[in-house]
């Protein structure tokens, strides 16, 4: 029974808090910080606003698994797991919340600042320009991959991460002395589709062989 009243208080608050912002002109909250307690959830939600955008920072120990579900159904729309040390972006359409899940028995420490998202032709043309994929590591080592100013996953061995992308962003393999280009998103990647981070790796590395 506990699991479940601390997720209603929350939403609770940020119902609250959500009725305030409207009131606001700015469209950045300051940074605020969650404790998620051991084997929790919290959703995170703005009814009153169409859509919203929100900047996360994990400053716990483990990983945190992010995703923005439907009202109605709560469905899946996007997710991803936040590394520990490590921030991301997630945009949440109307009609939807972002949840965020602890799994591990230890709390977690989550900082995060609101945008909100603009209604309208704007928010179209995002969506329209944007297509979202996994990035897989079929591989026995961990992968610290660099997405600019959005997330900075590490991508444990046999694992996977579900990204949202505009057309034109570049992702990244930290590499010690220069980051090395693996992909640059474009029109071609189909939604949902599973893309091998081994085989971006080895066609960067070896560009000859692709001729």
């Amino acid at each position: 029974m506990n699991i479940k009243k601390q997720p209603i208080l929350l939403f609770a608050m940020l119902l609250i808090c959500s009725m305030s912002l409207q009131a606001q002109t700015k469209k950045t909250l300051p940074k605020s910080t969650l404790i998620i307690p051991p084997k929790q959830v919290i959703r995170i939600d703005y009814p009153y606003m169409k859509g919203f955008t929100v900047k996360l920072w994990n400053k716990s120990k483990f990983d945190l698994s992010v995703s923005a579900r439907a009202h109605q159904t709560d469905s899946l729309s996007k997710g991803f797991g936040l590394n520990k040390g490590s921030f991301a972006t997630i945009q949440v359409a109307d009609k939807h919340y972002l949840q965020l899940e602890n799994r591990f028995i230890a709390p977690l420490k989550v900082e995060y600042t609101l945008f909100k998202t603009g209604p309208g032709k704007k928010k179209k043309t995002v969506v329209e320009r944007s297509v979202g994929f996994y990035l897989v590591n079929t591989t026995a080592q961990t992968l610290p991959i660099l997405i600019p100013g959005i997330m900075n996953p590490r991508l444990t061995p046999f694992s996977q991460s579900g990204v949202e992308l505009p057309w034109g962003q570049k992702i990244f393999l930290k590499a010690p002395g220069k980051d090395l280009l693996l992909l640059t998103v474009t029109d071609t990647i189909r939604k949902g589709a599973r893309i091998d981070v081994a085989d971006l790796i080895d066609a960067a590395l070896n560009p000859i062989d692709k001729e």
